[in-house]
């Protein structure tokens, strides 16, 4: 029989083994709460500042989408606001639309809630089924076609255009994995964007073996342990950036790849007190706009991942 020593001191092991399990648990949910505030905070912030210090006539499409997908998405204000900017900024093209022109446009109109088909008094819909697919449209102009065309259901034509873009994204990914702005060199930019586009169609051939090889461009030969950035040295950039980072992570968590904590808070990094993303780090030089845009809905898709709410491409 044990002593009363011994018992009350197994005892008061046996609590503490069960009150420091608790505690575990305890601080994993705390410290995986801290997370998601963090990048939720991030995500509105940058929501933010494009909608209250953005000039006015310099938003756009993408303005409207990283403000939509927000967590608080767009009030009636807002889109009162990009209606009409919008509207503007499509009429300056003056009826000369090149694929990416009406992709672009498409995703200002499904943010704002507006018909692509009949938007302005064009279909944006039929304009991207007629230019993306042609041989000298471009890989940037294939991937956001398919994105586009794959925000809704447009009828049998648009997605028999889908699956067509799709099998040329596949067969534009060279050896190592990625895709390429220009010439044959991977670049990480292009490479997210393309897993944005594959990972709403697996079903199709080849996608799901370019998604794995995709990852392990991004993941093994990109990825910097040391930082937290995604840097390649055939890049067109070959300098850490947020626009990088950021649609590394938009792919990765749209093809249901986890991109890592210390990415996002990498990204996060880039990030001013005002909302604003810095393009280099530490630096106010390079294209802010669009680094405010692509980190915001970056780490949207990422916030979408995590929730389990797949594409936020998918309207």
């Amino acid at each position: 029989m044990m002593k009363g020593k011994q018992l009350v001191a197994k005892v008061l092991g046996i609590t503490a083994l069960a009150l420091g399990g608790v505690f575990a648990i305890s601080t994993a949910t705390q410290t995986s709460a801290k997370a998601a505030t963090s990048y939720t905070t991030a995500i509105n912030k940058g929501a933010s500042y494009i909608k209250t210090k953005t000039p006015k006539d310099q938003l756009d499409a993408w303005d409207a989408f990283a403000v939509k997908r927000s967590p608080k998405g767009m009030s009636s204000a807002a889109k009162k606001v990009f209606t009409k900017e919008l509207a503007l900024q499509f009429k300056h093209l003056g009826g000369h639309y090149a694929a990416v022109d009406y992709e672009r446009t498409l995703m200002g109109a499904v943010s704002i809630g507006a018909n692509p088909t009949k938007y302005r008094g064009v279909n944006l819909v039929s304009g991207i089924i007629k230019t993306a697919p042609k041989s000298n449209a471009g890989i940037n102009a294939k991937i956001w076609g398919a994105i586009a065309l794959s925000t809704k259901n447009y009828g049998s034509t648009a997605n028999k255009t889908v699956k067509t873009l799709i099998s040329q994204i596949v067969k534009a990914q060279n050896s190592q994995g990625g895709w390429a702005l220009n010439g044959s060199a991977s670049d990480v930019d292009i490479t997210g964007m393309a897993l944005i586009a594959l990972s709403e169609h697996t079903s199709y051939t080849g996608v799901k073996t370019a998604i794995k090889k995709a990852e392990s461009a991004l993941t093994s030969k990109a990825y910097k342990k040391s930082t937290g950035d995604f840097v390649l040295s055939t890049a067109f950039t070959k300098k850490a950036n947020a626009d990088s980072n950021a649609m590394a992570i938009a792919g990765l968590s749209a093809a249901g790849v986890n991109p890592g904590t210390k990415a996002v808070n990498r990204l996060i990094k880039f990030q001013k007190s005002t909302g604003q993303f810095r393009w280099l780090l530490n630096s106010n030089t390079g294209a802010l706009h669009m680094a405010t845009q692509q980190s915001t809905y970056a780490l949207e898709q990422y916030r979408a991942y995590k929730l389990h709410k797949g594409s936020i491409f998918k309207f």
